[in-house]
């Protein structure tokens, strides 16, 4: 066995408040050590803000951090924002995705501010994870410098993290300056392009070295000119060397090998092991397992009374043992380089003591709830079961409902397939972890490898229990959800009929009856069963009072049901809540924020209102990323299309239909297909292609008889809109008036019946198509007059515009016919709101010239004076091609016009 390199290893805590205790010590700078000599003139030629990127390249002991952390502190008192992050082997790239983030929320950047800013044109959509994606547009806003200070990213084994840090050197805005500190440089990191381009430097083995005035102040008045000058040429200057040298109070040769392990090696084993009796030297060693030197941890491990002042007592460590920034006071940690030396020589002395001591810690952490770490000491006995009994023990499934993604995701790495064979429900988490990162098919089967064992053990104690029973549930529900199935399946059926019984017994723990209830909630809605969906948030509510992401979702299920009712206060409040939840709590689930995101846009559009088509791209792939449900997809799907009609045409919008389903039949999300094929024949009917639609309808699958189109018991309720609506537009383009007639006022009884008013309302605008193009102006206006009554409450504009060629002329006749009616208001409203659209849609056509185009560009910012200097125009010059954009964006202010530009494409969000 080879014990892992302990240097940067940190602990984690459960959470005490929005972040754990973990992010709090990985985001604060380390402080000084005893002793430091300040070196001003290398701190100056350091500054991180004098170039792109900055490197510190040296082996260990050469101070790289110290140096790195005195600028980061120097940088936050001249008010810069200076970003610390130390970066560890279990840095995977969605923890490092909210560490980031987090570590320049910690600085003073306000992160969550930037999430209702548009993407900047620099960074192409995907190239970044969404929460570091959010941290660009966030520093990009704030203008002045920003830094971000990596520490130790040699500790970086993942090539995916590697890449994303990669990505934000190469992405971020100008006043985004990176500083790093390394050992080496990992090879999947290219900082070489930075160098060469003369945007970056690296400083390096000779520039970090102590000169012999530095040598002199740290010595002070104790060494004449001629011993610095001797321990110069002992030292090389190697910080840890002269730190050693002065520790010993005594003259002899230091052996300065060209190794940092090998001087340590050679320093604790030549001198230091001589000042200690033997005792302190086992505690030494003892001691160095130890991730940080907490008294009372240490106490209970080593069944000691005084470890820790015992440590502190070695006059040789002084300057060795550093504070451990953002714990609490009095935490310390050994110089890494030391605790690498007393791993090794722990290990190679006593096998049986290292195990037995990181068995020690690793209980005495789970006993505390620091579950990640006490999992990382499980790991480093080699004793799986420890491993799962630990992760067992602290409710597998529900450390993810308890504590988050992140941690269930850094648990998850030491889940080895001899843990999952004697510890199933550990597989069942991972289940989760592979669900919640979009690992669809992975998640799939896994779970069926888990169940195909669990059926050959029949009565397997680790199978049959009630805590399995629960995370079983737990993940089929899951992968129904996500795995966006029928609701005529078995699979569906049984799973919310499980969860309906286990959400009855008193004798589950709140935090699971809590999920039961969502999951039963969940279903209601799908069905449009509103009633029962709201009864079932209350229950869910009452179970999780104080648990965040249960207050998202459930928010986000009521803001559902008030939408597809019509409900446009509710859920608007509803969704606003569950955002303010969301981003409040950002920087560890950035899911629940685009979700809130997505259905906010798609309650935007159904009211008329502009949603940018590359906001929505970003909701989208957000979503997509973490896996998605069928709600969260249809919504923002639904965006996307409109957005393209809209704005690029049909053929655009058709066009972005393909990857949509190559996605969802890729991952086998049956609902999500019928949704889509829905969308797109409507789509093909718009076009004027009524056989390709007719086609794409027996290719897939849709229901062959209306009340397959109208059943809401193996269907959702979006399925049913997307698919009715199709066969409604598909009747009447092919005249068959009579038949649609029919099938309307089965779906407007349906959808009412319901409480559907979203999807009534649909109903009606497609039934006043239909009689126009029958020839019935007057049975149209009676299909108009009903959506107007319910336009008085419920201002959904969405149908009027998809129908706009026949619904604004019947808008218009009944005006003409009786102006004083009572739907009048809703009529002007509603035409009012076609002419907007007209507007916007001439907008994206409209010819700008380049020179028009370099003037929009700087309307935003610049003064008329300050373009005309920049394009060398007279301002007459400007004013004219100011009114030039006016007319083409129809707009008659600065603000409009940029507003206007965006939406339709023309600059950037």
């Amino acid at each position: 066995m080879n014990p892992t390199n302990a240097k940067g290893s940190q602990v984690q805590r459960s959470p005490s408040g929005p972040f754990p205790w973990l992010a709090t010590e990985k985001v604060t700078p380390p402080d000084r050590v005893a002793g430091y000599v300040h070196r001003e003139e290398l701190l100056d030629r350091i500054l991180p803000i004098r170039r792109r990127t900055t490197l510190l390249t040296a082996p260990g002991g050469f101070g790289k951090t110290v140096l790195l952390a005195e600028s980061c502190r120097n940088l936050r008192e001249s008010g810069v924002v200076a970003a610390w992050l130390t970066l560890d082997v279990n840095d995977a790239p969605q923890a490092l995705d909210g560490y980031l983030a987090f570590s320049f929320q910690a600085a003073g950047l306000d992160i969550v501010d930037a999430l209702d800013l548009p993407d900047t044109d620099r960074l192409p959509r995907g190239a970044l994870p969404r929460r570091t994606a959010i941290l660009v547009r966030a520093v990009e806003k704030h203008g002045a410098p920003c830094v971000l200070a990596l520490d130790e990213l040699e500790q970086l084994e993942d090539p995916a993290s590697l890449a994303l840090l990669d990505g934000l050197v190469k992405w971020g805005p100008a006043n985004l300056h990176v500083a790093i500190a390394c050992r080496e440089i990992p090879n999947a990191f290219d900082i070489a392009s930075s160098v060469l381009a003369g945007r970056g430097k690296r400083f390096s083995v000779d520039d970090l070295r102590f000169s012999t005035p530095d040598v002199a102040r740290f010595f002070g008045s104790e060494l004449t000119d001629h011993e610095v000058a001797s321990v110069v040429r002992e030292s090389r200057g190697w910080p840890i060397a002269l730190r050693m040298l002065r520790n010993e109070g005594e003259g002899g040769a230091l052996v300065a090998a060209g190794d940092a392990a090998d001087v340590a090696d050679n320093w604790v084993e030549s001198r230091l092991w001589r000042s200690l009796t033997d005792a302190d030297r086992e505690m030494l060693l003892d001691v160095g397992l130890f991730e940080r030197i907490d008294a009372a941890l240490l106490n209970e491990v080593l069944e000691a009374n005084d470890a820790k002042r015992r440590i502190e007592a070695i006059p040789a460590l002084a300057g060795l043992l550093e504070s451990v920034a953002g714990a609490e006071s009095g935490v310390l940690r050994l110089h890494p380089l030391i605790r690498e030396h007393c791993v090794r020589q722990r290990f190679r002395e006593s096998p049986e003591r290292f195990r037995r001591i990181h068995r020690g810690i690793a209980k005495a952490l789970a006993r505390r709830g620091e579950t990640v770490a006490a999992v990382r000491h499980a790991a480093e006995t080699g004793d799986s079961a420890l491993v799962g009994e630990i992760l067992e023990a602290r409710g597998g499934v529900r450390l993810w409902q308890r504590e988050g993604l992140v941690r269930l995701q850094a648990v998850d790495r030491f889940v080895t397939d001899d843990v999952v064979k004697r510890f199933p429900r550990t597989a069942l988490a991972h289940c989760i972890v592979l669900l919640l990162t979009g690992q669809l098919d992975q998640a799939r089967k896994q779970y069926a490898a888990v169940a195909a064992a669990r059926r050959a053990a029949p009565g397997d104690a680790a199978v049959e229990g009630p805590d399995y029973v629960l995370d079983d549930t737990t993940v089929r529900a899951m992968l129904c959800l996500y795995g966006c199935e029928r609701l005529s399946s078995e699979a569906v059926r049984a799973v919310v009929a499980d969860q309906a019984r286990l959400a009855a017994m008193d004798e589950v723990d709140p935090l699971m009856r809590g999920a039961f209830e969502q999951g039963v909630c969940v279903y209601h809605n799908l069905k449009a069963e509103f009633d029962a969906a709201l009864d079932r948030a209350e229950r869910a509510e009452r179970c999780l009072p104080d648990v965040p992401y249960g207050a998202i979702s459930l928010d986000l299920y009521r803001g559902q049901v008030a939408m597809a009712r019509g409900e446009v206060d509710q859920a608007e409040a509803a969704y606003g809540r569950a955002l303010a939840t969301a981003r409040a709590h950002f920087m560890q689930d950035q899911v629940s924020a685009a979700r809130g995101e997505a259905f906010m846009a798609e309650l935007s559009l159904e009211r008329n209102r502009v949603v940018p088509v590359e906001s929505a791209l970003r909701i989208a792939e957000a979503c997509q990323d973490a896996g998605t449900t069928l709600a969260s997809f249809a919504a923002i799907a639904g965006v996307v299309l409109d957005g393209m009609l809209a704005r690029d045409g049909i053929d655009k919008a058709l066009s972005a239909v393909a990857p949509m389903q190559d996605y969802a039949r890729a991952l086998n999300l049956p609902a999500v297909v019928r949704y889509l094929a829905g969308e797109y024949v409507s789509l093909l009917v718009i076009k004027g292609h009524t056989g390709d639609a007719e086609e794409a309808w027996r290719a897939d699958g849709l229901p062959e008889f209306a009340e397959g189109c109208l059943d809401l018991e193996g269907q959702s309720w979006r399925e049913l809109e997307a698919i009715a609506c199709a066969r409604l537009r598909l009747l009447t383009a092919r005249q068959q008036f009579e038949a649609g007639r029919s099938f309307l006022r089965d779906l407007v009884a349906e959808t009412s019946g319901r409480g559907l008013r979203r999807s009534l309302m649909r109903a009606l605008a497609l039934g006043v198509s239909l009689e126009r193009r029958a020839g019935r102006p007057d049975e149209a206006e009676i299909h108009l007059n009903r959506y107007l009554d319910l336009f008085v409450d419920t201002d959904y504009g969405r149908p009027v515009v998809r129908e706009r060629e026949s619904l604004k002329p019947a808008l218009e006749r009944l005006l003409d016919n009786d102006p004083g009616r009572a739907a009048a208001e809703s009529a002007k409203r509603l035409l009012a709101a076609l002419d907007d659209f007209e507007r916007w849609k001439q907008a994206g056509r409209a010819s700008i010239t380049p020179r028009e185009m370099d003037v929009l560009q700087r309307l935003e910012a610049q003064s008329d004076r300050e373009i005309a200097a920049d394009l060398n125009i007279t301002r007459a010059g400007v004013r004219f091609h100011v009114g030039n954009i006016f007319r083409k964006l129809n707009v008659r202010k600065r603000h409009d016009a940029v507003r206007r530009a965006r939406e339709v494409g023309r600059l950037p969000w």
